[in-house]
């Protein structure tokens, strides 16, 4: 199949990690790979040499009719068959696209939790689209709610690992890369904003410390916001509360799966998540898991069984639970293994990639 991704990301998110795998993966079975993208896009970089038919063009809003020429141009001159958006201010403007090229369908994936705009243009513009790629239940309830699709154009289908890259690594070699010292680590990892819940586990952190002397605090992940307001306010809290020396902020880090190894728990405090990467990885590099019983996240982990959850924004919950587990060996060692298993059984790479294969074919009406 010929298969046009538009991503007019500018940032490198869980959804951009899952655009630049899933291309990866669709050239590597034999289908023809052409993307559409900005020209600053963060998909160059994991995609050197692995796609060679780029297409920039503007994707700067929703009614980006210029960008939607751009795209029914391509779709027609290179008998495209799938037009498979993922941003959702690319849905219009692919939708567009495709009435201006009949022979093409369209595919959107749902990575958001947030719901997609209450308007009459959404549903009329939308109304033909061949399939909705919804990363969890929770996203699907809030599209077809929005969209008023018929439920058979809705598809959960999760993002996924390849669990081979989380295997662990040599837990004292990992420490040594981040330079950590202290008995137990808990790291909180992801896009510095407020709604991923810093501020929470930094307060949670102040709370544990008070009783536990032998832990030490990681945030890694960057702020894409000039200035980094919200680090900055981060930072000056780690301060207040006394803090500043058992809080350590990373950055941004390449190199996950070694930091995976390197720590003892993850927390995951996001207010709501439509899917939670970090969750997945952590659960695939056999490390316990605490996280919001939120969205996509209660979904994946199952309380006392594969991890723990707790309400979003409680501190006072996140920080009781996270000393449980810290003072429970037999208990993180046990929520890790059963979560490794889930993820392994449920998120692997290969099989979700086939059911997005599965569901092209569908549209296409092409026999298996």
């Amino acid at each position: 199949m010929k298969i046009l991704q538009v991503c007019s990301a500018s940032d490198m998110g869980g959804g951009e990690v899952h655009v630049a795998d899933l291309a990866q993966a669709l050239a590597s079975r034999g289908h023809a790979i052409y993307l559409a993208v900005r020209p600053d896009s963060p998909l160059r970089a994991p995609l050197a040499g692995v796609i060679a038919s780029w297409h920039e063009m503007p994707l700067r809003n929703s009614l980006d009719v210029q960008s939607a020429r751009a795209i029914a141009d391509l779709v027609n001159e290179n008998s495209i068959n799938i037009v498979h958006a993922h941003v959702g201010r690319d849905y219009l403007v692919a939708a567009l696209a495709c009435r201006k090229s009949p022979g093409a369908k369209l595919v959107l994936t749902r990575h958001h939790y947030l719901p997609l705009k209450r308007n009459l243009v959404y549903r009329w513009m939308l109304a033909d689209v061949a399939a909705v790629i919804a990363v969890s239940s929770s996203v699907r309830d809030s599209v077809m709610e929005r969209l008023g699709l018929p439920a058979e154009r809705i598809h959960v289908i999760p993002n996924w690992i390849d669990p081979a890259r989380f295997e662990p690594i040599e837990r004292e070699a990992a420490r040594a890369m981040f330079r950590l010292k202290s008995n137990l680590v808990v790291a909180c990892i992801g896009q510095i904003m407020p709604e991923k819940g810093q501020e929470e586990f930094i307060r949670a952190a102040a709370r544990i410390a008070k009783m536990r002397s032998d832990v030490e605090f990681l945030i890694a992940g960057e702020e894409y916001k000039e200035g980094e307001p919200f680090t900055n306010q981060l930072i000056d809290l780690a301060i207040t509360l006394g803090m500043s020396g058992r809080v350590k902020f990373l950055g941004y880090i390449r190199h996950i799966p070694e930091l995976l190894s390197a720590v003892d728990v993850v927390v995951v405090p996001s207010w709501d998540e439509g899917f939670s990467l970090v969750t997945i990885e952590a659960m695939a590099a056999r490390r316990p898991v605490i996280a919001s019983n939120v969205g996509a996240i209660s979904q994946i982990v199952r309380e006392n069984i594969s991890g723990l959850l707790v309400p979003p924004r409680n501190v006072q919950a996140l920080a009781d639970k996270l000393l449980w587990l810290l003072a429970d060996a037999p208990l993180r060692d046990r929520l890790a293994s059963r979560g490794q298993r889930d993820v392994h059984e449920h998120f692997g790479r290969e099989q979700i990639i086939d059911r997005i294969e599965a569901l092209y074919r569908n549209v296409m009406g092409i026999e298996e």
